[in-house]
């Protein structure tokens, strides 16, 4: 006899004694196929990345007199095409994948009229609008909103809480601040039948349920290769290993967003101070977790199907600051990694004789770099997603 998931939680509900094999057998009829199409990671750089410090431009007196203290020396870069610019020397790792063909970066990335704001500046990158009035919903979440077959798991935040990126109407995302934490729990769902107790027991059902799904999947994911690619032991490296042990153990996910850099630290992008020896530690971090989780993803199958993108809440001034660092700006960059985009520096040279109140001006609109995302990763129609009609800028190949 055929028994469906509805059939056993209507017996469960009469008799509430039913086995529990038979509830748990019930819930795993209901559980999401694992998702096979490409995959998005958003990395966070916390705090305002200071982009000329990261792609240095060597060749500009404007730069070097702007910044006395902290100007990066050109023997001391790495090497980039050209001879114009340089790589800031912590990002060899990150150097290392664009020498394979697996990372970019695109320069003055940013939008007219620049907020120089934390919350507005991130609000502004996380729901893709630099209108007024913002949309509770991430550019992401109304990209999970409109799409078919997504389920509750299908976007992963690894933090306290769900910010705006994956945000939807429709419960399509979680948030994971301690994996371990999940794995210990009990991972049988708790029947979903509606309560005749209260609307408050109801809402636990859920929220037992969405932790129970959770677990079950970070469960699958433990038993992943992650821990031999040496990713960094901090929460951004091991977040980043969690991520691609997810991809490699199968599962509904198809965006996950990390963050890298902290306020409660030394060690965020928010650089008014030391900002040399923050980026030394942040862009070491960086390109270590990038590099690994690119081999993570390579020797378990999955590189072609994986693209990651950056965003920060700004750039930074050109002038530094009397504390050996930078004060909030204008235009930044954006790195990429994946297995199919177009590798290697994108976009102009930093207009720094063209600051405006100190702040380099955008020439890359990052709806630009969401447009072509949208339209060439995840193959849907960016302007319903953006609600207007923007150009590619091509990143993916």
């Amino acid at each position: 006899m055929s028994i469906n998931r509805r059939q056993i939680l209507k017996w469960s509900a009469l008799a509430p004694a039913l086995p529990q094999f038979l509830v748990n057998s019930a819930f795993a009829l209901d559980e999401a196929p694992a998702y096979e199409g490409n995959i998005l990671v958003v990395v966070r750089l916390k705090g305002g990345n200071d982009g000329l410090n990261a792609v240095v431009p060597i060749q500009n007196d404007l730069y070097f007199k702007g910044r006395p203290s902290i100007a990066i020396k050109k023997q001391d870069t790495l090497a980039l095409k050209g001879g114009d610019l340089g790589l800031n020397p912590a990002l060899a790792d990150f150097q290392w994948l664009m020498d394979q063909g697996l990372a970019g970066i695109v320069q003055n990335v940013g939008y007219a009229n620049s907020s120089r704001s934390h919350t507005r500046g991130t609000e502004i990158f996380e729901v893709g609008t630099t209108a007024d009035q913002a949309p509770m919903q991430g550019w992401l979440g109304r990209y999970l909103d409109q799409v078919p077959g997504t389920t509750s798991l299908s976007g992963v935040e690894f933090g306290e809480e769900l910010g705006r990126t994956l945000a939807s109407g429709t419960r399509r995302s979680r948030s994971i601040t301690n994996p371990h934490l999940l794995l210990g729990m009990e991972n049988a769902p708790v029947a979903d039948r509606p309560s005749r107790v209260s609307a408050t027991l109801d809402q636990l059902r859920m929220v037992q349920n969405d932790l129970s799904d959770t677990s079950r999947q970070l469960l699958k994911a433990s038993k992943g290769t992650g821990s031999s690619f040496g990713y960094p032991d901090t929460t951004f490296g091991q977040s980043l290993r969690w991520t691609g042990d997810m991809i490699e153990k199968g599962g509904p996910t198809r965006l996950y967003y990390v963050t890298l850099g902290s306020f409660d630290t030394p060690y965020s992008f928010d650089t008014h101070t030391d900002e040399l020896a923050i980026h030394k530690v942040l862009y070491s971090e960086f390109g270590k977790g990038l590099r690994a989780f690119s081999e993570h993803l390579r020797k378990s199958g999955h590189l072609q199907r994986v693209q990651l993108l950056t965003f920060s809440d700004f750039g930074r001034q050109i002038f530094e600051n009397r504390e050996g660092g930078t004060d909030h700006g204008d235009a930044g960059l954006m790195f990429l990694m994946g297995g199919k985009m177009r590798a290697g520096l994108h976009g102009d040279l930093p207009d720094i004789a063209s600051a405006n109140d100190g702040g380099l001006p955008a020439k890359v609109d990052f709806r630009q770099v969401y447009a072509d995302v949208l339209t060439n990763w995840l193959k849907v129609d960016s302007q319903k997603i953006l609600g207007e009609r923007v150009d590619n800028y091509s990143v993916i190949a």
